[in-house]
């Protein structure tokens, strides 16, 4: 049995503004620094054996974070990177509106079948998350009850959680990721529980922080 601490990275600058980042190699903005130091002060693991991340640097830093508590590095995986939106990235939604209608409409409605110039699908992405997810289960496979933390990002989340619920890419969008929200799952035998999604109970706690750093 091993437990996976599901997190997306922290708060961006361009999440602020609603840009599509994906590949994009955004850094966290100090909103997001600050998330991710909460979520280390009341992390739902008491214990840690492993913390593996995207490469990109929202999701490394935000690892780096929680690594530095349980005094382990960061594995990065470009695995874990976030999906390739092509010609998207950089634009804010009310742009794709205007330039690519059709799309944009799929994006919500029909993720499945969304096809962006230059892009990957969300099936390629949860392709390549799940081998990722596969080589990190495998890797602690001999020890007893490892509990390990893995730091990527919103649609990569999802697309995780939908494959290990055997729920369709086409509903996505109903499975909320927020900005250092955590997902538990638990995984026996190659059968998956999820015991925990999206929670930001650590956000609750800001005024105590204070008082950690």
């Amino acid at each position: 049995m091993i437990k996976i601490m599901l997190v997306r990275h922290g708060v961006t600058a361009w999440n602020g503004t609603g840009k599509i980042q994906g590949h994009s190699n955004t850094e966290l903005a100090p909103d997001g620094i600050h998330q991710a130091r909460l979520l280390s002060v009341y992390c739902p693991f008491h214990e840690v054996d492993a913390i593996y991340s995207s490469d990109l640097l929202r999701a490394e830093a935000t690892a780096k974070i929680l690594a530095n508590k349980f005094r382990l590095k960061v594995q990065t995986m470009p695995e874990l990177r976030e999906t390739n939106f092509g010609d998207w990235e950089g634009k804010v939604l009310r742009e794709i509106a205007e330039s690519d209608p059709q799309n944009f409409e799929k994006f919500f409605k029909q993720p499945d079948r969304l096809k962006i110039a230059n892009a990957e699908t969300f099936l390629d992405t949860q392709r390549r998350a799940m081998i990722a997810l596969k080589k990190i289960i495998a890797a602690h496979q001999e020890q007893e009850n490892p509990q390990v933390i893995v730091v990527a990002h919103g649609a990569i989340n999802r697309v995780i959680l939908c494959s290990v619920l055997e729920i369709p890419i086409r509903r996505m969008w109903s499975i909320s990721q927020f900005n250092t929200g955590v997902n538990i799952l638990r995984e026996d035998d190659g059968h998956f529980t999820v015991e925990l999604v999206n929670s930001t109970a650590h956000l609750g706690q800001e005024i105590k922080l204070r008082d950690q750093f």
